[in-house]
């Protein structure tokens, strides 16, 4: 069995990591897996007969392979033509596929905001009604139909559901979790080992330590925690780790940079780290008390490797109430839930756990669990046994 892997690779991107940890377990089960990479960076200069040209010739390249697994992100058929050119480019795709007979799976690692949420005016509605009908024509329609070889996988339940709910056929939707590179990442260390770190790093003995961890974005609540750390007393520190995505233009570290300037009392108690090594990290997380995930109320998502890396850190986790980490929440009992968007419920809810010491072990036991159960190899073999249906 030849199986492709149609992805992002070798570069900053979220997607990429996971093709990658994907890839790694797969050859571990024995089975011979090779990738195929989309160079986004050349899209974005290309003109709509060029990109179709593009994946034309990947078509071509992709016919020696028995299994075709796109891990799909609308920005990677786009160019500079948004979600509408993105919807028809990757619609063309899937038709050059279906022509060869060929068997192909999709992961769907973005569940479109268009399928769900709430709409705020009139042109929000009209964009959003536009886009589902785009999506049921091009897409949904691909995926149910008894003659195409379609196979989808999504992360959660929910996301199932709304692809179901838009027209996909129910047998050609699979649920895999997102995979967990797991090693026991941060193993514990003694208080004494543990102050010795926090003063070399440049905190206090007695600071209370608050990580926030990925690529920098404005969906994951930076506002909502810098509110919270003013009402907090003053040996709570927030370490936020990571920087801006490559190829995001939200404004969000900017956002944390005028928040800071305004409020210069909590400036010394905020630590921007940018991209750490692997090293430095582990460092970062033996300090660490919480790992947040306070992501705004109107996030939308169906995975996320930064709360998997923050599962494996050892550390307990304070989440937003937000559909994907409540079904997560039901699942494995590993996180600690807060209303998204209020600073207020936060901060009482970080003063109340950090003397809960039982409780905060409990859910970082059962996060280890969900992550020895999640990791890449047993995702793999659930890949594999999907391809051989």
């Amino acid at each position: 069995m030849k199986i492709v892997q149609i992805s992002t690779w070798d570069v900053p991107c979220g997607i990429a990591g996971y093709t990658k940890g994907l890839v790694k377990g797969i050859l571990e089960n024995g089975i011979t897996c090779e990738v195929l990479p989309i160079e986004e960076k050349k899209l974005k200069y290309k003109t709509k007969d060029e990109i179709q040209e593009y994946f034309q010739l990947f078509t071509e390249q992709l016919l020696s392979y028995d299994i075709i697994h796109i891990q799909h992100e609308f920005s990677f058929f786009s160019g500079k033509y948004g979600l509408g050119g993105s919807i028809y480019n990757f619609h063309s795709f899937l038709k050059g596929l279906i022509k060869r007979n060929k068997k192909v799976f999709v992961t769907f690692h973005t569940e479109p905001y268009f399928l769900q949420g709430s709409i705020r005016n009139l042109n929000g509605f009209t964009k959003k009604a536009i886009r589902k009908i785009q999506w049921g024509y091009y897409i949904s329609s691909l995926f149910n139909s008894k003659y195409h070889q379609l196979n989808a996988i999504v992360h959660t339940k929910n996301t199932r559901r709304c692809f179901i709910d838009s027209g996909f056929a129910s047998k050609s939707v699979n649920i895999i979790k997102q995979g967990v590179t797991f090693s026991n990442f941060t193993p514990s260390i003694n208080d004494s080992a543990r102050n010795d770190l926090k003063m070399r790093m440049g905190f206090p003995n007695d600071a209370i330590i608050l990580t926030m961890f990925g690529f920098i974005s404005k969906y994951k609540g930076y506002k909502t925690v810098l509110q919270a750390l003013r009402i907090l007393p003053a040996n709570y520190y927030l370490l936020i780790i990571g920087t801006s995505h490559p190829n995001s233009s939200d404004g969000a570290l900017n956002q944390i940079i005028n928040f800071l300037s305004e409020y210069p009392k909590i400036k010394h108690r905020v630590k921007l780290t940018g991209y750490l090594e692997f090293e430095e990290l582990q460092n970062y997380y033996h300090i660490t008390d919480f790992c947040l995930a306070t992501y705004e109320p109107d996030t939308i998502l169906s995975s996320s490797a930064a709360l998997t890396w923050a599962l494996s850190s050892g550390k307990p986790i304070i989440a937003s109430k937000i559909d994907f980490f409540e079904e997560l929440n039901e699942e494995a009992a590993c996180l600690h839930l807060v209303t998204p968007g209020c600073a207020g419920e936060l901060a009482h809810k970080i003063e109340d756990l950090i003397s809960k010491d039982d409780l905060n072990q409990q859910l970082v036991n059962n996060g280890f669990i969900y992550c020895e159960t999640n990791q890449w190899r047993n995702i793999a073999k659930r890949h594999i046994e999907i391809y051989t249906k």
